[in-house]
């Protein structure tokens, strides 16, 4: 018996030392490794889809699917200006920039989706069941559609709760959080279009051109600056990133992983748990 509670106890003090470890990896983060693309490429969007991904290629006008090593698996073509693209539920939606459209693809099928507001030029999109939320470029606003209501969030401007050319959007529980590229800050609205919080500024952003988040925070690409910076989800600046980083698009988390897309290089750049 005493055997038995002695191997017991042991157990639960390494699962509790790993799990203490993998809370400790996560807050900070080194760089491992690049993965090289094909020299016409340029990755601007990056999503996993099961155990590959697919980027966007908006100066070939096209979506390319690689696997980890960067084979290329598979491609969209003829997508005019493909931009902040996004994954859910086996379905990859691409806006379309040129045309004001925004594709969806399953199963080899292409659609159309059913979106109540007209965008200008949509930059970047993310879904979540019935909730949409579109970067709207060129009118300076982000479309929420929740349930086919449609709530327009931001206006030109540079003042808190307005945007300037918005790139990436991002729900996460009941917030809205936008990549104001060309304030060069992340904003954050409710549901009903209110500013709750301005995230950046301060930490010189220069052109705030993606989000992504994990269970501790999030990260947003520093685009003119080359880094990547690692907030918690109050907003508190956690770590930057800039080795082996050159003008970064996008960023993406997967479990303990962290993937940059490299837009002037053709190269993805990976992160791992320091």
């Amino acid at each position: 018996m005493n055997k038995f509670l002695l191997v017991f106890v042991f157990s639960l003090l390494l699962f509790s030392c790993k799990e203490e470890k993998e809370d400790e990896e996560v807050k900070e983060w080194a760089f491992k490794s690049k993965i090289e693309l094909p020299e016409i490429a340029r990755p601007l969007a990056l999503v996993k889809t099961g155990d590959d991904f697919w980027f966007s290629d908006p100066e070939q006008f096209r979506l390319l699917k690689i696997d980890r090593s960067g084979k290329v698996l598979d491609s969209i073509v003829d997508i005019k200006r493909p931009m902040n693209i996004d994954f859910n539920k086996g379905k990859l939606y691409v806006p379309e920039f040129l045309t004001d459209s925004i594709w969806v693809f399953e199963d080899g099928k292409k659609s159309s989706l059913s979106l109540n507001a007209k965008p200008e030029a949509p930059a970047g999109l993310n879904v979540k069941g019935d909730t949409i939320a579109v970067a709207d470029f060129y009118n300076h606003r982000v479309i929420l559609q929740i349930k086919g209501q449609v709530t327009f969030i931001g206006k030109e401007g540079h003042d808190n709760g307005e945007l300037y050319y918005p790139i990436d959007v991002k729900i996460k529980g009941d917030k809205v959080y936008v990549a104001d590229a060309y304030n060069n800050r992340i904003q954050v609205f409710d549901f009903d279009g209110k500013a709750l919080n301005v995230i950046g500024k301060a930490d010189g952003l220069n052109v705030a051109s993606a989000i992504a988040f994990n269970k501790n925070g999030f990260a947003v690409t520093d685009q003119e600056n080359s880094r990547v910076l690692i907030y918690d989800l109050d907003g508190t600046l956690q770590q930057t990133l800039t080795a082996n980083i050159n003008y970064p698009t996008d960023v993406l988390f997967d479990d303990n992983k962290l993937y940059i897309t490299n837009f002037k290089e053709n190269s993805i750049t990976l992160y791992t748990p320091k």
